[in-house]
């Protein structure tokens, strides 16, 4: 079983292929699909407001975006996948991430997902620890996974200088 399930949760996410659209509420109660999210990149952070890796590197994160990607229209769809919603808003306001599409799963969405018998995020997008980072095209197809923000900079870089360069 767990050979079988971690086959389906690397075949999920392959390099290339359409990511999984995720519908998750933010901050505000208000439901945002990852699909909606219009960006030349979009990078998807799942992270845990209580974990320590997070903790590190949510705040280089947000400065890169600050810095740099956000003048690219590039937008950051940050998922909390656990550590509460008391924890995770109390986080990005004192961290000031202000720009970011900030979701989570609520318990009714994660119940009706579960009974309906559909792989969850953590499945699809092969979330066992965090944080994980994804890079999204225009089209959200998968352009990299499970990388530093130093080294998603550098591709979206490169991505941008081919893009140029075919102009």
């Amino acid at each position: 079983k767990y050979m079988t399930d971690r086959a389906y949760s690397l075949m999920a996410n392959l390099i290339g292929n359409p990511a999984w659209d995720l519908t998750l509420t933010d901050t505000t109660g208000k439901i945002v699909p990852l699909y909606e999210v219009g960006a030349p990149f979009t990078v998807v952070c799942f992270w845990d407001p209580t974990c320590s890796h997070c903790k590190e590197l949510v705040p280089h994160l947000d400065s890169m975006f600050q810095h740099k990607w956000k003048q690219q229209g590039i937008k950051i769809y940050g998922v909390m996948t656990d550590g509460g919603k008391e924890n995770w808003l109390k986080y990005i306001r004192e961290n000031n991430l202000a720009g970011w599409i900030h979701v989570y799963q609520t318990e009714a969405q994660h119940n009706t997902e579960r009974n309906s018998g559909k792989p969850g995020y953590r499945q699809l997008y092969d979330v066992y620890q965090t944080p994980v980072l994804y890079l999204l095209d225009e089209q959200k197809r998968i352009v990299a996974k499970k990388l530093t923000y130093q080294q998603l900079d550098d591709l979206i870089t490169i991505k941008k200088q081919k893009t140029a360069a075919n102009r």
